[in-house]
């Protein structure tokens, strides 16, 4: 997890104060395992509903396309479903998908 907060805390930095890190949980996955999590690290934007959907949308109509959730009125992105080589591209794709 240490790893996975170092990557969320660089992404956040380099995003401003829109950005923070926050606790969470990554979903194993299904088949026998449906309900599993593991502790996370999620960078998490706040804005207002509207906007977020309209950057959520932003991001997966990029290129790179990039899978963002919401919840709770937080756009949330989890390092550990992005490689560390794919850091820059994300970075890049949030800062234009946030561009007014």
């Amino acid at each position: 997890v240490k790893d996975i907060e170092r990557r969320a805390s660089r992404w956040a930095r380099s995003l401003g104060a829109i950005a923070t890190v926050i606790d969470g949980r990554s979903m194993v996955g299904g088949g026998s395992l449906p309900e599993e999590s593991l502790p996370t690290k999620l960078l998490a934007i706040s804005g207002d509903g509207p906007r977020l959907t309209e950057i959520a949308r932003r991001l997966r109509t990029g290129d790179p396309a990039v899978v963002a959730r919401i919840e709770d009125g937080v756009l949330l992105l989890d390092p550990r479903t992005v490689r560390p080589d794919e850091d820059k591209a994300l970075i890049k794709a949030l800062k234009t998908a946030l561009a007014p």
